[in-house]
């Protein structure tokens, strides 16, 4: 969770030779911003960690960690992360959750209305009376120069990106775009549910047996095939590997400091890791 003080005073010396290379890349008003922003940080483990090591390094106000369970127990079920989401957007407070499971790793974000700049560069037209080619009349670039434009975008909550309907016509167009990482996503949230624990190396076995049988009930419920997620997921989503959690930690504390200092579009609203192919893609899910 994450939310915004009024910006106040400059900043120091001190300050400004400190964070000189991000005042460099986002501007000196994104850094008073992240200057005075605080943010919640629930669980502690290896993704907990490289988010917590990002936004101080960024320069945050305030970092509020917490970790209810013992070390390496299991982190937020689906309904704690559905009820904690719906009490941030009733409070306008941004929300944001990840998790990771193996070689895999997902981050979600509900920003509600969020508004930004973005940086573009100037598109200077053709001088008139000009003869130089056949792109005289064309559009042209001038990379020297560039304009920042104010956009808006609107998030849907969590429990809406997670039960999306796919009967449709266009939901079903979607579908053989949609990464197979968001349903791996809902087999292990429910098994998490069902278990009160994340998969384990020391129960292999019988864990692998449960997450098939969970893959074909979650998809079954959800009205799709449970040949969207191949039985060989089992294989690559136990325990939590530092690299994914290192990949996944950058690219959700860059999310977070884009929208406390409310530069460059946001993520929205899911982003899934698979380490196995090392490739990360951004699925926006929920209603249209």
């Amino acid at each position: 969770m994450v939310e915004k003080e009024e910006a106040g005073g400059g900043i120091s010396e001190e300050e400004a030779a400190q964070y000189d290379r991000q005042i460099r890349l986002w501007g000196l008003e994104a850094q008073k911003r992240l200057r005075a922003s605080r943010v919640l940080l629930v669980g502690m483990k290896g993704l907990g960690a490289e988010i917590a090591k990002n936004l101080i390094l960024a320069g945050v106000k305030g970092l509020t960690m917490l970790d209810p369970e013992q070390v390496c127990l299991t982190c937020c079920s689906r309904d704690v992360i559905v009820k904690v989401d719906q009490i941030c957007h009733k409070n306008s407070i941004k929300f944001f959750t990840g998790d990771v499971f193996g070689y895999h790793g997902y981050t979600f974000a509900n920003l509600g209305e969020h508004e930004f700049v973005e940086e573009k560069t100037k598109v200077a037209k053709a001088s008139q009376g000009v003869e130089d080619g056949p792109d005289t009349k064309r559009a042209k670039l001038d990379s020297s120069e560039t304009t920042m434009v104010k956009k808006k975008v609107v998030f849907c909550s969590v429990k809406e990106a997670l039960e999306v309907d796919w009967s449709s016509e266009k939901a079903k167009a979607a579908l053989k775009r949609t990464a197979s990482d968001y349903f791996l996503l809902q087999v292990l949230l429910k098994f998490r549910t069902d278990k009160g624990r994340d998969p384990s190396s020391d129960t292999f076995g019988e864990d692998s047996e449960l997450l098939l049988q969970i893959r074909n009930d979650v998809l079954d419920s959800l009205g799709v095939s449970p040949d969207l997620l191949p039985e060989d997921f089992v294989r690559y989503c136990f325990s939590e590997m530092a690299p994914v959690c290192a990949v996944v930690g950058g690219i959700l504390a860059q999310e977070i400091v884009k929208a406390l200092s409310q530069r460059d579009p946001p993520h929205n609203n899911f982003f899934f890791f698979d380490g196995m192919k090392g490739n990360g893609i951004v699925e926006c899910l929920g209603p249209k």
